[in-house]
């Protein structure tokens, strides 16, 4: 993570998953913009398929997000609390968005095993739904990582927490 370490690769998995279908969306796209402006043809695929692998890159991404602390946070709200709690503040905050991970986790996995049951095939691509559904429940178990990753990287180096700098800034 920090410290000049070289990164564990593992922690590269949703960098490269979503690079990975970056291009694959853009190739989909480009064979249908090719398809129907120069050939003056379309399919009934390329779109949905191309929609349902972006929901696979923004759950992917949300888990790179945390890894990387990218995600949007309300500072503001951390400047009514004391000065002594202030550092805990993004602790509390990990754990509730964690809780929240493993809650959807848990009723996503909960529908697409259901998806998995009666299977349901989405009607352009022809792809089973359970794949496309299951985006929600393999993201949110990534964040949910993540977030344990995080919070014990910060415990074990709390030196590394820059709360209270960026919070004098505003």
């Amino acid at each position: 993570m920090k410290n000049g370490k070289k990164e564990n690769p593992i922690n590269r998995i949703e960098e490269w998953g979503c690079i990975a279908l970056t291009l694959f969306i853009l190739a989909i796209l480009t064979y249908q913009v090719i398809l129907r402006f120069v050939f003056a043809s379309s399919n009934s695929w390329s779109e949905e398929l191309a929609r349902y692998l972006f929901v696979w890159f923004t759950y992917l991404g949300a888990g790179y997000g945390v890894l990387k602390r990218a995600h949007i946070k309300i500072d503001a709200v951390v400047n009514l609390w004391p000065k002594a709690i202030r550092k805990y503040i993004p602790y509390v905050a990990n754990v509730l968005f964690f809780i929240y991970c493993i809650v959807v986790a848990y009723y996503s996995t909960k529908y697409t095993l259901r998806l998995v049951e009666t299977g349901q095939v989405s009607m352009g691509a022809h792809v089973k739904m359970a794949y496309m559904y299951a985006s929600v429940p393999v993201g949110h178990i990534l964040m949910a990582i993540r977030l344990l990753q995080v919070t014990i990287y910060d415990i074990l180096h709390p030196e590394d927490v820059k709360t209270e700098e960026v919070l004098e800034e505003f």
